[in-house]
């Protein structure tokens, strides 16, 4: 694509080397940009980070539209297509099956209804970022992959294309189905009857515990008070659940194994929260300068190019800097002259799947009507038309037939959600309803976010805030902090009663009647979207300036009602059970506020930027602390002559030289996790020059390597191996759940002896007699299998074969690929890409961090083969920021640059302080020095 710029500064052109940081600016080349009511200028700093500058916001938001499509277009377009189920139109026929789910899940028709019920603001905001999309595109070749694809025009842009990609960021972070809960239960349920075990025990109390790995709390924490818990209403009513037909479970499975194939979906299931956040602020009183700090790094999917565009908004009622989305205007997360916000994913329940009964109807316009209370009620029909891209230049209709469907069905009464599928013979079907079916609000939200002057602005803006599921953290130029959840939840009927009506909110639910979303008795208020009732902002998680003067969310629960391990015992202050979700992270959480909590205790007057900035590089593994020391003992326990004589299998593993060394080596362990290697990069490092790995690093580099398989065997050994045994269907619990099974079988092994609460023996072992001779030969055993895996033919390409555990370096395993669409060369790294892998036969970059660190890193806890621990998730952005005498002082980096162009300057310069947890400056006048040239006018507007 030709670059054109408007009072570009450019610096020369990069080498392939990720490690190139510009530090000055040379030229600049300014270029007419048509279409706009007056002055206005696009300004890139050193950094490539356009900051624009107008009078009219017409102009202003006309401006943004332009810069995206220069740097982004074909990101944007494959966002605006996954939302509205036409990618296939773009990428060929591989993508039609997503499309088929995407075009029933309906994004597209949420944000045409969303379209009218913006402010007029921010409708006038999006007119002139379409307008500028279309005017640059009118005037410049399409991107390199438009090229690959065989494709030579792109529909225009419109307003709700950017309505449809805020749709699909909040459908990412608040989209459920239920389905595989309800799944797991009726299976337990079904094996504990035959097996004579407790199943219902074994899903609440044993393996999907709803208590977190840590019992870190965002508002109990920051006020030093956590929640008295009420009786248990809820799990009482719980114990008799609905019996889900045959035919509704069979259609419900069939479901998630078609949609679990389809990577947006998937990606929105995905219950291990590794598409998180992080955000924290610590207030005045405990910092260097007395004034407060705020940490920011959302985790989103590793893409290339970022999920997030930084950018600065100058003039027109706006001087705010921070992170955007391509495709729609505003800024998202950053900072103004007097506030400064970030925000972490709230996993707030604000969708239900219904089991329909569907009945042949023909006074219905579809021929189909769904029962309620006993009375039919029509579904809608919706015809639709599928295309392809045939690689040939040419877009060809899919006949419908067979996976291609004629219509989308709609039930009005799920918020005009969809049926998903059916059953039409049983006379069953699956309907969804969630939140973001409505005309929600965010950009209104953001709008008024990037001009707030205080906490009370900040506040009602949230108000608008509708779904996405968010816990926002705020700070100001005044020295006050503050934490609100936001989103709106809806109130159903039985918990609204004080109890649980059959199956509880997480699970699939009867649609005939009992488990609705209440109706609005009254006008709808002026701020809601959803045309139901929800829980009130004022009853949400919120906290401002806290006697503690620290706020931390990380995923964790804002209100600590999961702490006891039941959802449903919290009460609203007028009646009614108090819900909001059930899907919460600890581990990071937890590690934060033990480093918040060191770093405070010591007096006042100590935190500083660069010590927020080191915690958010943190790579120590919080669970580690925990499970390390039951290893180390058994080891000990093991050379204890009487357990030897009467358990041989434990005095062999004891004599182990191998064992031996590896556990010695975890014992000496300080629980962090850097690659090791000279290729990997680290925090240590700096501005991703990278330095050679210290002596101490590559002993803790080894370590983590250990430890990590070793946990993946103990998992498969003590959780995965006596569900087998019980059944091979039996699900078995995900990562984050396994954590939590795992540390409490360890932490009552005295009281239970492994055995859970549903009657299942964790660790049985033929032949051994004695349950701590039980427990640690399982514990040693999974080092010994670990051992074995890592010298064998899985781990070849890694590490060789080697037998010597000082080639576990663990940066050869733990790596990240920004992933493009269209693959190689726009993934990087990859061939033919300016980045490539640094490690021969293996995909990636090596970098540091591990499972549900800090500085977020995750990968499959049971992964054994040496492409298991590739990253699928990452920071979007770290940010830190701290008010100044004048202004704020703003940092943060991104994964990659501002360009999606191979070979472009602004496309790669940012990646390597990323990857080393370096920043760039985020640039907000009068703090930065920036030149304004004028854009000039088109004389035929």
């Amino acid at each position: 694509m030709r670059r054109s710029r408007v009072a570009l500064f450019s610096v020369g052109l990069l080498a392939a080397a990720v490690a190139a940081v510009p530090d000055r600016a040379s030229a600049e080349d300014t270029v007419e940009v048509p279409g706009l009511r007056g002055a206005g200028s696009i300004v890139r700093d050193v950094d490539g980070v356009p900051h624009l500058r107008a009078t009219d916001p017409y102009d202003l938001f006309y401006l943004q539209g332009w810069v995206h499509a220069d740097d982004r277009l074909f990101q944007m377009d494959v966002s605006r297509r996954t939302a509205s189920g036409t990618l296939a139109e773009l990428l060929g026929e591989s993508a039609l099956p997503g499309d088929v789910q995407m075009r029933t899940i309906g994004l597209r028709r949420a944000a045409e209804r969303g379209l009218p019920a913006q402010s007029p603001e921010t409708q006038g905001a999006l007119r002139a970022y379409a307008d500028g999309v279309n005017a640059f595109v009118a005037r410049h070749d399409l991107p390199g992959q438009y090229r690959s694809l065989k494709l030579s025009t792109v529909d225009p842009w419109t307003p709700v294309d950017s309505l449809a990609v805020i749709k699909l960021i909040a459908f990412g972070l608040s989209f459920d189905l239920d389905i595989d809960r309800t799944l797991i239960a009726q299976a337990y349920r079904t094996a504990g009857a035959k097996a004579g075990f407790d199943g219902a025990a074994a899903v609440r109390e044993d393996l999907f515990r709803v208590e977190p790995f840590t019992p870190a709390a965002t508002v109990p924490d920051a006020i030093g008070r956590h929640p008295r818990n009420a009786t248990s209403a809820g799990t009482a009513a719980a114990a008799a659940p609905t019996e889900i037909p045959a035919s509704a479970l069979a259609l419900a499975a069939d479901y998630q194994r078609r949609v679990e194939q389809v990577p947006v979906i998937a990606d929105a299931l995905d219950r291990e929260v590794h598409h998180g956040s992080n955000s924290w602020v610590v207030g005045g009183r405990h910092t260097a300068t007395g004034r407060p700090i705020l940490a920011s790094d959302p985790h989103l999917a590793a893409e290339a190019p970022s999920v997030a565009y930084p950018i600065g908004l100058h003039g027109a009622g706006f001087e705010t800097a921070g992170d955007g989305f391509p495709g729609s205007p505003f800024v998202v997360l950053g900072h103004n002259r007097d506030v400064v916000w970030g925000a972490t994913m709230n996993p707030m329940d604000v969708t239900d799947t219904f089991v329909e009964q569907l009945r042949t109807d023909p006074a219905s316009p579809s021929g189909l009507s769904t029962v309620y209370q006993g009375r039919l009620e029509h579904v809608q029909a919706i015809d639709e038309t599928f295309r392809v891209n045939t690689r040939t230049g040419a877009v060809a209709v899919v006949p419908p037939g067979g996976a291609i469907p004629a219509r989308t069905l709609v039930v009005p009464r799920r918020n005009n959600g969809p049926l998903l599928t059916m059953d039409p013979a049983a006379g069953t079907a699956l309907s969804v309803q969630y939140t973001g079916f409505s005309a929600t609000r965010e950009l209104d939200a953001f709008r008024l976010i990037d001009t707030a002057r205080d906490v009370d602005d900040f506040r009602n803006a949230l108000r608008f805030f509708d779904v996405g599921s968010q816990n926002f953290t705020y700070a100001d130029a005044r020295g006050h902090i503050a934490h609100f959840t936001s989103g709106e939840q809806p109130l159903r009927e039985d918990l609204q009663a004080g109890a649980v009506r059959g199956n509880p909110p997480f699970q699939l639910r009867d649609g005939t009647g009992g488990n609705e979303w209440l109706p609005l008795t009254n006008r709808r208020p002026a701020d809601q979207a959803v045309p139901f009732q929800v829980l009130p902002f004022t009853e949400m998680p919120q906290v401002v300036d806290p006697p503690t003067g620290v706020i931390v969310t990380a995923n964790n629960d804002p209100a600590g009602n999961t702490l006891d391990n039941d959802l449903l015992n919290q009460f609203r202050p007028g009646g009614g059970i108090f819900y909001l979700g059930v899907v919460y992270d600890g581990q990071r959480a937890g590690r934060v506020t033990d480093l918040l909590r060191t770093a405070t205790a010591h007096g006042a007057g100590r935190v500083t930027v660069e010590d927020v900035k080191n915690q958010q590089a943190d790579t120590t593994l919080l669970d580690a602390q925990f499970f390390t020391p039951y290893l180390t003992a058994a080891l000990d326990g093991a050379r204890d002559p009487a357990r030897a004589s009467r358990t041989p299998e434990l005095a062999a593993l004891a004599a182990d030289r191998r064992v031996i060394e590896a556990v010695g080596r975890l014992a000496r362990w300080r629980y962090t996790t850097p690659t090791g290697i000279p290729e990997g990069y680290d925090a240590a490092d700096r501005d991703g020059r990278l330095d050679p790995p210290t002596r101490q690093e590559v002993d803790e580099s080894i370590a983590a390597t250990l430890y990590t398989l070793w946990r993946g065997r103990t998992f498969r050994t003590v959780i995965d191996a006596p569900l087998n045994r019980i059944s091979p269907d039996l699900p078995v619990p995900n990562d984050r759940d396994s954590f939590k099974t795992l540390k409490k079988l360890l932490a009552d092994f005295d009281k239970r002896q492994g055995v859970g609460a549903s009657g299942i023996d964790f660790f049985a072992l033929p032949g051994v007699a004695d349950p701590a001779d039980r427990r640690d030969v399982l514990l040693l055993r999974g080092m010994a299998e670990s051992l074995d895996l890592l010298a064998g033919d899985r781990f070849a390409t890694a590490f060789g074969r080697a037998t010597d555990q000082d080639a576990y370096r663990w940066g050869r395993l733990h790596r990240v690929t920004f992933a493009s669409p269209l693959g190689a060369p726009y993934s990087v790294p990859s061939v033919g890409n300016p980045v490539r892998s640094p490690l021969p036969g293996l995909a990636g970059l090596p970098v540091d961090g591990g499972l549900y660190t800090v500085d977020v890193a995750n990968f499959n806890s049971r992964a054994d083969n040496a492409d298991g621990f590739v990253m699928r998730f990452a920071p979007a952005r770290r940010f830190v920021a701290q008010p100044a005498a004048v202004g704020m002082r703003a940092e943060s980096s991104l994964p990659g640059g501002v360009s999606e162009e191979i070979g472009d300057r602004w496309s790669g310069n940012l990646l390597g302080r990323y990857l080393t947890n370096d920043t760039y400056p985020v640039r907000l006048p009068p703090t930065s020095v920036l030149t304004w040239e004028p854009v000039h006018r088109d004389v035929r507007r």
